[in-house]
């Protein structure tokens, strides 16, 4: 059987690498896109393809999965784990910065996600995994009402997309994490405050980025073939 061909944005850092060091060890071929270099690492039995990416960029988005696709005849698996956040006030929000966000946390994850279906449709399969966050389900522990928004706006995507993907063999979930042990979360919050938030928790522990990668690759497999249009909560009891 062929490695499956994975894009992941957000591959950097957090989230996004754990959930690549889990598809290599798979022996899959993984496409890291961030808006960092990233080092060569992490390693695996599967191939690393570093990309340099900014996902608000919907052109350069469109012209990435266009190489990927050209090259393998579609992705077999797309996680959108790119997001940013910045701990505002409503009240003193720039709007510049509710742009940012929207941009990066909705748009970029919608191009992405519309620059690979058609081949996944034409091919008659693949799986889209989309990481939201408690925000969406709740509020933010660490972060504005932009964030928030946003992360509810990934989960109406889902399940609208996932309407729309009826009868196609491409299935789309949603991975919602807490507070993970992640830059945007200790960018953002200081050591009482983190220590409040797992005093607030019913496992008393906030997520390990590998966590919550877990179940990313669980979504994106065979194992979850009957699963579609889901939202699975990885928070350790909050809400």
């Amino acid at each position: 059987m062929p490695a499956q061909i994975v894009a992941i944005t957000g591959s950097g850092s957090g989230i996004g690498r754990a959930t690549a060091r889990r598809f290599l060890a798979a022996g899959a071929t993984v496409y890291g896109f961030d808006i960092i270099d990233q080092a060569p690492e992490p390693d695996g039995a599967g191939r690393w393809v570093p990309r340099r990416l900014d996902v608000s960029d919907a052109e350069a988005v469109r012209r990435e999965m266009a190489a990927v696709t050209a090259e393998h005849g579609a992705v077999d698996v797309l996680v959108t784990s790119a997001a940013v956040g910045f701990p505002e006030n409503f009240t003193d929000m720039p709007v510049e910065s509710w742009d940012r966000v929207w941009d990066i946390n909705v748009t970029g994850t919608m191009v992405c996600v519309r620059s690979v279906l058609p081949s996944m449709i034409e091919r008659g399969g693949g799986a889209v995994v989309v990481i939201s966050s408690i925000a969406g389900r709740s509020r933010s522990v660490a972060n504005g009402a932009h964030y928030t928004v946003s992360k509810y706006g990934l989960i109406g995507l889902t399940r609208h997309v996932a309407a729309e993907l009826a009868g196609t063999g491409v299935r789309i979930n949603c991975v919602a994490p807490g507070p993970t042990d992640s830059p945007i979360l200790t960018a953002n919050s200081t050591e009482d405050q983190v220590q409040k938030i797992i005093e607030s928790t019913p496992l008393r522990r906030i997520a390990e980025p590998d966590d919550v990668a877990g179940v990313v690759t669980f979504a994106a497999s065979e194992r979850a073939r009957q699963i579609h249009g889901a939202v699975l909560d990885v928070n350790g009891g909050l809400y």
